[in-house]
């Protein structure tokens, strides 16, 4: 049998100050919806809540660890992981203090998703510039790593100031280690860095079919193999979801998507999607998570039958969707999508789970 898949959700806290429907919208209304979503998931039974990291009016959310120790205050045993951390514009030592004081409040269920960001705003804030977008990336994920591993260490790069082994980076996680999982877009040699040192993935879905996606799972699991982790890999999926009613009704939420996406400022990040666009991503084989609950809990068996993964994570309340459609949704997610995915993967053999 393969092991158990992790299903959970994930906000982007993307905020609309007015909805294509005309809601208005705030920060603190954002927040707060947020943390009723989790609550709701844990609930539910999901198994982990996600949420971004934004440096730019159009999200409410710039310290994810803050926000996700509230959650913790109000749940049991939901797991909680940052989506992602924008490691390269931050100082990992920060970054694991935040991370292993929400692990004690939690008592043990708090998960680092360290990315290289999407967007330009970090690294302006920071000052740091995006010429080292990469380098930096690496050199920080070396350094939190070395510091989740033991208190004191001593070391020397080009993006932070040195440390030495006299102070203690405290507090200590209840987990040993805490998990840092890497978040990976399109890019292979993304992949084939999580792979070589072991980590958890997960991959972020937003365009294409499950074969193309099978090609980075391929990559990673090819470099840990080669660098003798083939066991200690886990594969998540990060993926646009919405559980509606019907068919109508879910194509006709495409004028929230569009908003989601669409660049909010000139030289903004993001992309126009088409309704051409949205209906054929809709469709079975394609990368939107969007339609009934049938239809979705077929296209995600299809995409773990493809991808074998370990962990999806759907994004649920993207582009000022109303409030109780979210909801709606979730609960279709919680109730209806993830038992049929939890049966279809335990049902698979041995065989088929390799």
């Amino acid at each position: 049998m393969s092991r158990p898949v992790d299903i959970g959700i994930a906000s982007l806290a993307d905020v609309q100050p007015v909805t294509v429907d005309g809601t208005r919208r705030t920060h603190q209304g954002r927040v707060e919806q947020i943390v009723s979503l989790a609550v709701q998931a844990d609930e539910l039974g999901l198994d982990h809540f996600g949420l971004g990291e934004h440096h730019n009016p159009g999200f409410a959310v710039s310290s994810p660890a803050v926000v996700l120790a509230a959650i913790a205050s109000r749940t049991t045993r939901l797991r909680l992981t940052s989506s992602v951390t924008t490691l390269g514009a931050l100082d990992p030592v920060r970054v694991y203090q935040d991370f292993a004081t929400l692990d004690l409040l939690s008592a043990g269920r708090a998960e680092i998703t360290a990315g290289r960001s999407a967007y330009p705003e970090p690294f302006r804030l920071f000052g740091l510039p995006l010429s080292h977008y990469d380098d930096a990336f690496e050199e920080k994920l070396e350094l939190l790593l070395k510091i989740r591993a033991r208190p004191a260490v001593t070391w020397q790069g080009r993006f932070r100031a040195p440390l030495d082994d006299a102070a203690a980076i405290l507090p200590r996680a209840v987990q040993e280690p805490l998990p840092v999982w890497l978040g990976v877009g399109g890019t292979p040699a993304s992949a084939a860095r999580a792979g070589r040192l072991g980590l958890p993935m997960i991959l972020g879905y937003i365009g294409g079919t499950p074969t193309e996606l099978r090609r980075l799972a391929d990559v990673y699991r090819e470099a840990g193999d080669r660098s003798g982790h083939a066991n200690d890999l886990r594969l998540g999926v990060a993926l646009h979801y919405l559980g509606a009613p019907s068919t109508r009704e879910a194509t006709s939420t495409y004028p929230y998507y569009r908003d989601f996406l669409r660049p909010k400022h000139p030289g903004g990040g993001g992309f126009l999607v088409t309704a051409e666009q949205f209906e054929l991503g809709m469709r079975a084989g394609q990368h939107l998570m969007i339609g009934t609950a049938e239809h979705v809990s077929a296209k995600l068996a299809e995409l773990h039958d493809v991808l074998r993964f370990d962990r999806v994570q759907a994004l649920v309340d993207w582009g000022g969707l109303p409030a109780e459609a979210v909801v709606e949704s979730l609960h279709r997610l919680g109730e209806e999508i993830a038992p049929a995915l939890r049966r279809h993967v335990g049902e698979r053999t041995p065989a088929q789970a390799g």
